[in-house]
């Protein structure tokens, strides 16, 4: 047989095997195994590779940094003890060689996971009326949304406010080349930001092929009110963050935070960004590079928001407790049932212990062993295994295409194995790869399937069956953000075609068949809650083409001889802006909400009707959003200080009675004292009881 074995400190041919063995990630390994063939690696081809590569490096203290620096890299920034690093190929090696370099990560691909879903989250007309003027109170005024998505229309109308003003004050798009490199915290990031309305017009959008970034904006803070498809935040600036698909990453996306949070710092509000994106690529432990961000940058006024997922339905996870002889053996398959299969299996022990791994390929049909891939057991840790059909003719007879190996003790100290795949099968129906994993007695072994990867036992005896628990996406696995699940809205839509589009499995009130949940690796529920995902109606991009068939559009608003689009989508990706909505108005009243007092507000107002009661809190977090009981919460919470100074005084009364007479429209959203439905008496009443007698 003739198979690969790249020793991975290798792969750029510049150095010592042994020194950058600990270093690279085994998912790194396997990405630079695939950049060169074997051949041209020892001819040493790579040495003046100047192609860019992005990663995140974990260095012991922040005077390497300097080291990185001066060996051929570039930091962006710095976090914790981890670094934002752009490098060439070439200087690879020098970078894993710098002393105190303690894991290196390339960047790791990410997935993409209104009027229906504003009415189940309680978020009714919210003006008030006084001096014979109705005012829209709570708006998102004052407040920054963040959106980091994949193919937005800069220009929809949904992001004009009704002077025909566009409300996106900034663009960054960490892909592009024509702009300006913007400038965070001293450092110049990659790509391009766009900073004046004329910049901003001219743009059309970040990926001709999508509309992801549309429709969650536009739910998010959308605010074209004439056919009623307007988001939560109609007030809020929006700093949009676009990208092709491609290049959507953990890399581009924590550049986009960094550069949503710096603008807000700049002018002085409070920012929440929507993230509504995914991915089962790690521990699940809130370790992986964004997670360890998110908890860098969380602060005050600083909330992070981010899908639980869409793989609720999916038997992506497996999990066993070794004995004293068990093995956890499992099949990988294809989901989706379409060829080629393309994805990973990301096997985690729960310590520094290592687990073995046999790659076999089995007749599930004659439940027999076919071939057994030899993976060197001595070279594991130091190595990437690559096996092909042009390389390896036994394997060439029942999968066309190649199979990657590689593992290691991760940042996290924790030992990770991982098999990344992009085959087809000869015959499907007979044919599996089988990972067959062991561990010393008492440890415990968990793995995540990606791409179009789950586990199955295939119906036989002595192998594991894939579990659709666990599968919580990994970046909401930490408690610096709020990550938010699905729930069903509304299952039938008429479309502008005629045509009735009814969804599957739709049952409204209930939770999404798709909605992802856990708990994570630590134990811990998730998500926080869950609000309207499936269907969601809001805006699309004009740019893209499926938008030309009336079939596929909801509605379609047409100013000034622009047709601008409105279509569906479900998943949690159309849940999550709706909570990030909500937050920019909860922030409109209190400016320093933290991540950890949101889960407060949420445990203490999200409804709970019969679905909730009846299901698992694993699945639903603390219930349905519920952004007027918010909105009521924090009225209480902040007990009658209308005019913000810290102290329930005459001054408060003063500033409702300048309301109620129209000489005064500031603090308005503080001046429902009793959380009614109006700005009245009644207010003065509740503040007079409060100075009076100490009523609560």
């Amino acid at each position: 047989m003739k198979m690969k074995l790249f020793l991975y400190s290798v792969l750029i041919c510049l150095g010592s095997m042994v020194c950058e063995s600990a270093v690279f990630s085994a998912r790194t390994r396997i990405e630079l195994a695939k950049y060169k063939s074997v051949d041209k690696m020892r001819n040493q081809q790579l040495e003046n590779d100047d192609r860019q590569l992005r990663m995140f490096v974990t260095v012991d203290n922040p005077v390497v940094l300097r080291e990185l620096e001066s060996n051929g890299a570039h930091v962006c920034y710095s976090f914790g003890n981890m670094a934002a690093v752009t490098a060439s190929l070439s200087s690879m090696g020098s970078i894993a060689r710098v002393d105190g370099v303690k894991n290196i990560s390339l960047e790791r691909h990410l997935d993409l996971c209104n009027v229906t879903a504003l009415e189940m989250s309680c978020f009714p007309a919210m003006t008030y009326s006084y001096n014979g003027v109705n005012h829209n109170v709570y708006s998102g005024n004052g407040i920054v949304v963040g959106m980091i998505d994949v193919g937005i229309d800069f220009n929809h109308i949904n992001f004009r406010d009704q002077d025909g003003q566009l409300r996106i004050v900034r663009v960054y798009m960490p892909c592009d080349s024509t702009g300006t490199h913007p400038v965070v915290g001293g450092e110049e990031l990659p790509g391009s930001e766009y900073t004046t309305p004329g910049e901003i017009s001219a743009l059309t959008t970040d990926d001709s092929t999508y509309y992801h970034g549309t429709h969650t904006t536009g739910t998010a803070a959308g605010s074209f009110m004439d056919n009623g498809l307007h988001g939560v935040a109609t007030g809020a600036q929006i700093v949009a963050c676009g990208m092709p698909d491609e290049e959507l990453t953990d890399f581009n996306v924590a550049n986009s935070i960094k550069y949503i949070f710096d603008y807000a710092d700049k002018v002085g509000l409070p920012a929440v960004i929507n993230m509504s994106i995914g991915s089962q690529d790690g521990a699940h432990d809130g370790t992986s590079p964004l997670c360890q961000l998110f908890k860098e940058v969380s602060a005050p006024g600083r909330i992070c928001v981010v899908s639980a997922g869409n793989d609720g339905h999916v038997p992506l996870n497996v999990r066993k407790k070794m004995g004293e002889s068990d093995s956890l053996a499992t099949f990988l398959t294809n989901w989706s049932s379409r060829e080629p299969m393309i994805g990973y299996s990301s096997m985690w022990t729960r310590s520094q212990q290592r687990h073995t791994v046999d790659l076999v390929i089995w007749d599930i049909q004659a439940d027999t062993l076919v071939h057994r891939l030899d993976v060197p057991r001595d070279a594991q840790l130091d190595s990437v295994y690559t096996v092909t059909s042009e390389t390896d003719s036994v394997f060439a007879r029942y999968f066309d295409g190649e199979l990657n190996f590689a593992c290691a003790v991760e940042d996290n100290g924790l030992f990770h194995s991982i098999v990344d795949v992009v085959y087809s099968s000869v015959d499907k129906s007979k044919y599996r790869i089988g990972l067959i994993n062991k561990a010393p007695k008492g440890e415990t072994l968990i793995g995540w399937g990606g791409g179009k990867v789950v586990y199955s036992n295939c119906g036989l005896d002595g192998w594991n069956n894939g579990s659709k628990s666990y599968t919580i996406s990994d970046l909401a696995t930490t408690d610096s953000v709020i990550s938010v699940g699905a729930y069903c809205s509304t299952p039938s839509f008429v479309m502008m075609s005629g045509d009735t589009v009814t969804y599957s499995r739709c049952t409204p009130g209930d939770l999404a068949y798709f909605s992802a949940f856990g708990p994570d690796l630590l134990n811990k529920r998730r998500p926080d809650l869950v609000a309207p995902g499936y269907q969601v109606a809001s805006s699309v991009s004009r740019y893209c083409e499926a938008f030309n068939d009336l079939a596929n559009v909801f509605d379609m608003v047409t100013v000034d001889g622009v047709d601008y689009p409105y279509g569906l989508e479900g998943g949690t990706s159309m849940s999550t802006p709706v909570v990030a909505g909500a937050i920019a108005l909860w922030l409109e009243i209190c400016p320093t909400l933290t991540t950890a007092q949101l889960r407060e507000l949420m445990e203490a107002t999200c409804y709970r009707d019969s679905y909730v009661e009846n299901g698992s809190p694993k699945k639903w977090g603390y219930g349905k959003l519920d952004i007027d009981a918010g909105i009521k919460y924090l009225l209480r919470r902040l007990g009658g200080d209308v005019n913000g100074d810290g102290a329930v005084t005459a001054a408060d009364v003063t500033c409702v009675y300048n309301i109620i007479l129209g000489s005064s429209s500031i603090h308005v959203q503080r001046a429902n004292v009793n959380c009614d439905d109006g700005i009245n008496a009644a207010d003065v009443t509740r503040l007079y009881n409060l100075l009076l007698n100490g009523e609560k």
